[in-house]
């Protein structure tokens, strides 16, 4: 992934992170990836269970 497809999933609240020490240093926690990922592959099985997807 890029660093703006990174930035487009935390403005839209996809994605969380938090600010460490003001010094404008931002921290995505490994579990939030991990959610976010098992909950995209989630979708997609749904989408190709209904026929969403072309197999």
């Amino acid at each position: 992934m890029s660093v703006n497809q990174i930035r487009a999933l935390l403005k839209s609240g996809d994605l969380r992170d938090i600010q460490i020490d003001g010094r404008n240093v931002w921290r995505i926690a490994a579990t939030d990836v991990e959610s976010y990922i098992a909950e995209a592959y989630r979708v997609t099985a749904e989408r190709i269970a209904a026929g969403g997807l072309p197999e």
